[in-house]
């Protein structure tokens, strides 16, 4: 090949070498090309996102409803769940959903968590996947799918407490809108009580006329472990006081029967209003102390009229404060293990309404 030929290949090939490394978009130093883009970008460094490849955590359920189960015997259920860790377990912590009741993933502050489930029937889809404190989770979370079939009325109709004395007394209370409990039951270790009628306002002077029970909202219902005085339930009203005379109540309420005002008995004797301000609470004048104001007609008059059961009644059975919100059923007896039991509250087609342990 000549020799002018030959050099002229070289000088071809070495330009596009120094072409070539200008345009390259990886600075390659060469002795003296480009060295002042060089010194420019020695300072430039191209960050690359670097991924997590090591081992990770493993979420397992250990208790709590299985796959599939139907839940109806209570409106609460819990899952425990552990993780399979080869690090500190002191940086695991948790996270929990269920579909229907969550709209994000909630941190667990133990290895438990609690449902309340909803009213009625559904499908429940609970997950739960460990998690450490510096972001390494696991992939593929733990689940479980069960089914809730629990009464419209939980949340709403409650077991508050139970007074384990003679007679045993337990309390529920309405949260909500009015709601019919008649034909409901309330089972314990030791029987089953099915709540039925009552007798909402009772006038011994007419024909008693029994309903079902309507617990409306901010009313008690009183489960009362004994026979009934008056052979039947009740809801209760301020003149009921009265009948405590007659009937043997057991102190199982207060009596609250409504006095006269000042301006009622204020044209009576100075003796008769010192007697009628000195009555107890719902206590009937006898005979005697009536014959003792012979010389105050107005005032006997009063102390016959105004005293009494249905005296009271017809006095102020229209007063906004003259129910006290409270109905007694009565169990004929003791329902429940006075020292633990499990008391279970459902509505009338069978479905939990709520739970009460102790």
């Amino acid at each position: 090949m000549p020799k002018n030929v030959l050099i002229a290949f070289l000088v071809i090939t070495i330009g596009i070498i120094i072409l070539a490394l200008s345009y390259s978009p990886i600075p390659i130093p060469v002795p003296g090309i480009s060295s002042n883009n060089s010194s420019k970008n020695s300072d430039i460094t191209t960050a690359y996102p670097t991924y997590y490849s090591g081992p990770r955590p493993e979420t397992v359920i250990v208790n709590g409803p299985k796959d599939g189960e139907i839940i109806s015997d209570t409106p609460v259920v819990t899952f425990q769940f552990v993780a399979i860790w080869n690090g500190d377990f002191r940086n695991i912590i948790f996270e929990t959903k269920i579909d229907e009741i969550d709209k994000d993933w909630q941190i667990s502050s133990s290895n438990s968590r609690t449902i309340q489930l909803l009213p009625g029937e559904h499908v429940y889809h609970f997950s739960v996947r460990a998690k450490t404190k510096d972001g390494i989770e696991d992939y593929t979370p733990a689940s479980r799918t069960f089914i809730g079939k629990i009464s419209s009325e939980v949340g709403q109709i409650k077991i508050t407490s139970i007074l384990n004395s003679y007679p045993q007394k337990l309390v529920l209370y309405n949260y909500g809108n009015d709601v019919n409990i008649s034909n409901w039951t309330i089972e314990s270790s030791l029987k089953k009580i099915t709540i039925s009628d009552g007798v909402k306002l009772f006038r011994p002077d007419n024909k008693m006329i029994s309903e079902d029970i309507i617990l409306k909202n901010g009313d008690y219902l009183y489960l009362i472990g004994k026979k009934s005085p008056l052979n039947f339930n009740f809801y209760l009203n301020r003149c009921f006081g009265y009948l405590t005379n007659a009937y043997d109540f057991n102190f199982i309420f207060p009596k609250d029967c409504p006095r006269p005002n000042q301006t009622e008995i204020s044209y009576f004797s100075n003796e008769c209003q010192f007697f009628i301000n000195n009555l107890n609470t719902c206590q009937i004048p006898s005979s005697d102390d009536i014959n003792r104001f012979n010389n105050d007609p107005a005032c006997q008059q009063f102390l016959n009229d105004y005293y009494g059961y249905n005296s009271c009644v017809n006095r102020y059975q229209h007063s906004d404060d003259f129910f006290k919100k409270e109905w007694y059923v009565f169990a004929n007896e003791q329902f429940a293990d006075f020292n633990h039991d499990k008391i279970i509250l459902k509505d009338a087609t069978g479905a939990i309404v709520d739970v009460y342990q102790y």
